[in-house]
């Protein structure tokens, strides 16, 4: 189904009550290891007495036993005993990173931070599995990420003691949409919505023992998981496009929108700049994809966007967004770029103001060829506008690139900020690029990608 609103349009989509179940499955065996791999470390794992056991090796950092599948929507159920002096949790919708990854994110002060992950590091969410005392089992945390609890467990002694040492401990954890949920020996612990991450790998930690090293243990026995379908209209990605600002080829940039399958998207033409982020309480978009070079964006704007990215939405930038809101610092930071429209002094440092040429013949690089966004695709020939003098994070992790002397190198990125995925691709100024066929993939893929679906 394709629908292009109006924004001014009140906007009705009915939903399925819930999803379908289908049959339990075990993750587990009992007799091998068959369907998983280790990662991020070098802990043992081996079957005993139908029980998946994994064992602290002094030195390694934590390890993670991982199915080879990913999963979206799910129940999985589960048995742990958890030696008391090791720490361990359970990996949901997880993923583990091929090259090294940067995060860019708020911290727990509100300040930015940024992380760097080595190849094979597994991070995402991880439901906790720790000692009584703790009281933070059932608590979801962000792996090698935010590397905090986004979701603590409840405030409720029954809650925070339903863990029990010395014992096996029965978890379920449900996952339907942006919805997480999970419980310990039947209690409810923590909930969490977030639609950062809508698929992903399940991985069973060995958390790495630093002083006092002892060879603990952690075991995990009936594995099972129940996936769920969601109907039709709930698969469909919901992304709002938001222009302004600047002349473009309204219909023909909307046709690429039309064609593509499984998402359904809504045009916010700004009249007052950015008057999209003023009133969330309708919000129901997955994506925000900028196509704007409007400028004004209030402080209460500013919050609100940012509420959006720590719930997960994610955002696509292209073109000439990268010189939109040149008076919101923030933004440069989220997107990974800016294009200054004249030389600036930002932060003690000068900027140029950047450059710009129309109707350029120019080759497009993939610089990564095993990223989701670019596997597959090779070196393309693309008619375009070049930009050139722009301010570029040094975090982005860049997906494509050019030799052409009229642009920057740099032409495409991805990275993550706060919840949020982000995927900033310089091209599309006009038909000619939309008509190309990479082009129109880069687009629906980088749409997959920020909404967590690829």
């Amino acid at each position: 189904m394709f629908k292009k609103l109006s924004f001014s349009m009140l906007i009705l989509l009915s939903v399925g009550a819930g999803a379908m179940a289908g049959p339990w499955v075990n993750l587990f065996n009992g007799r091998n290891l068959d369907g998983w791999s280790i990662h991020s470390g070098f802990a043992t794992y081996r079957v005993e007495n139908g029980a998946i056991v994994g064992t602290a090796v002094k030195g390694s950092p934590n390890s993670f036993l991982c199915t080879d599948k990913e999963y979206g929507d799910f129940i999985l159920e589960f048995e742990v005993k958890c030696d008391p002096s090791l720490n361990s949790g359970v990996q949901i919708r997880s993923h583990f990173a091929k090259d090294e990854t940067y995060f860019v994110f708020q911290g727990q002060d509100g300040k930015p931070r940024t992380r760097k992950n080595p190849p094979d590091r597994i991070y995402g969410y991880q439901v906790e599995i720790a000692l009584t005392q703790a009281g933070t089992s059932g608590g979801i945390y962000d792996e090698a990420r935010r590397a905090f609890f986004i979701a603590e467990v409840r405030d409720d002694p029954a809650a925070k003691n339903a863990f029990k040492d010395h014992e096996w401990n029965k978890y379920r954890i449900e996952c339907n949409g942006s919805l997480i949920r999970t419980w310990v020996n039947g209690v409810l612990c923590a909930e969490l919505k977030d639609s950062m991450d809508a698929k992903g790998t399940i991985g069973l930690q060995v958390h790495g023992v630093g002083k006092n090293f002892k060879p603990y243990e952690v075991r995990w026995r009936d594995i099972r998981i129940k996936e769920l379908d969601a109907d039709d209209e709930n698969d469909e990605i919901k992304v709002v496009v938001i222009t302004g600002g600047h002349s473009f080829e309204h219909d023909p940039f909307f046709k690429m929108f039309d064609q593509m399958e499984g998402i359904q998207y809504t045009e916010a033409a700004q009249k007052d700049h950015s008057e999209i982020f003023e009133d969330l309480s309708g919000w129901d978009y997955d994506v925000i994809v900028f196509y704007n070079m409007t400028q004004n964006i209030s402080q209460k704007r500013r919050r609100n966007f940012s509420r959006l990215l720590d719930e997960g939405v994610g955002v696509v930038a292209l073109h000439h967004t990268m010189a939109a809101f040149q008076e919101f610092p923030r933004f440069k930071q989220i997107i990974g770029t800016k294009y200054y429209q004249k030389d600036t002094t930002e932060g003690g440092a000068l900027h140029k103001g950047g450059t710009y040429l129309h109707d350029v013949d120019f080759t497009v690089q993939i610089a990564d060829k095993n990223h989701p966004i670019t596997k597959g695709l090779n070196d393309f020939t693309i008619h375009d506008e070049t930009y050139k003098n722009c301010w570029f994070d040094e975090n982005n992790h860049v997906l494509l690139t050019t030799d052409h002397p009229t642009s920057d190198r740099t032409i495409g990125w991805v990275r993550n900020f706060e919840r949020a995925r982000i995927c900033t691709i310089q091209l599309g100024h006009d038909s000619k690029a939309y008509e190309n066929d990479n082009y129109r993939k880069l687009i629906k893929r980088a749409i997959y990608w920020t909404a967590g679906q690829l």
